[in-house]
């Protein structure tokens, strides 16, 4: 038997501090009502952050561990249920090392418990990054502890309205058209800049982001070039970030997460490749590959590479 690889020619991501945050394998439910755990979830990487779940307070909400009942991340992802009412059920990373700068980069799904565009009509969820003790605690957000600030609305026929947060309101001017619906997976990429400078990065192109503001990318499109940020203050070190969901119906809006990566710097280049699924097969005396590619920026191809050695000759 021959022993076969895949190179990727592709360029690394330049950071000086990943964190790479997924959901492992591990299957399971955390539905208690009005409380909160930091061990339901898997660890983040040393460096990363703490990790906290809380569950809404009499209004329902959930977070499921499920490892591809429908096709979406790898392995395991984590699927939030919101509560019915104000009370927040969220899901946090807190605490990590701060800076003034950071690169966030996830896969979301919107939509109903089976990832499809029906049937979740209500709802609302948040994505919140920034600093200060909204992140560890049960209550909802306070504008002076945000950075950046996402809000997608569940509407009817699978439609989501997405606002971001400038000062203290949310407002939707800037964001190009109507970047999210429910039933489909999306990579986003959001690069936030609190300090005094401009901060450059390379997205395809050049890229720049002016001080106080943040870029918002969605499936390798920039929706969003120098949002403005929230009551953070100023050249305020940023440390965590938090997804929550309210104000649905029967509970019935979903959010699908996995794939997380994070950084306390502007990341010079994006992921390039984000490789979904990879299989092969042995037919006759030959070997079938096949690979799927969610996005692909600065990617220069694939190359297949063959091993000379028989499998039995390897120590």
């Amino acid at each position: 038997m021959r022993i076969f690889g895949l190179l990727l020619l592709v360029s690394p991501l330049l950071i000086a501090q990943p964190w790479n945050y997924n959901f492992g394998t591990t299957i399971g439910t955390y539905n208690t009502n009005n409380s909160s755990s930091t061990t339901f979830l898997p660890q983040p990487p040393t460096g990363g952050g703490e990790d906290r779940v809380r569950v809404s307070n009499g209004q329902g909400g959930s977070f499921n561990l499920e490892n591809q009942i429908i096709i979406f991340g790898s392995n395991s992802y984590l699927r939030i249920v919101a509560s019915s009412g104000s009370s927040v059920t969220k899901f946090s990373i807190y605490d990590y090392s701060a800076s003034t700068s950071f690169t966030l980069r996830f896969r979301i799904r919107f939509g109903a418990s089976d990832g499809s565009a029906t049937g979740a009509t209500s709802g609302t969820w948040y994505l919140f990054v920034g600093d200060g003790n909204i992140y560890s605690n049960d209550q909802s957000f306070i504008s002076s502890q945000v950075y950046t600030g996402i809000r997608w609305a569940f509407g009817t026929s699978g439609n989501v309205t997405t606002k971001y947060r400038s000062g203290g309101s949310w407002i939707s001017t800037g964001i190009s058209g109507n970047p999210f619906t429910q039933g489909v997976t999306y990579i986003v990429d959001i690069y936030g800049n609190n300090s005094v400078s401009t901060a450059n990065y390379t997205y395809g192109t050049s890229q720049s982001i002016a001080s106080n503001t943040f870029d918002l990318w969605v499936d390798g499109v920039l929706i969003g070039n120098d949002l403005s940020k929230s009551a953070l203050n100023d050249a305020v070190n940023i440390d965590s970030y938090m997804f929550y969901g309210v104000s649905s119906t029967s509970n019935v809006a979903n959010i699908f997460l996995d794939d997380i990566v994070y950084t306390n710097t502007i990341a010079a280049n994006p992921l390039p490749v984000e490789l979904s699924a990879f299989s092969a097969a042995i037919i006759s005396k030959g070997v079938k590959l096949n690979w799927r590619t969610e996005t692909e920026v600065n990617n220069y191809g694939f190359e297949i590479l063959r091993s000379t050695q028989d499998r039995k000759s390897v120590v």
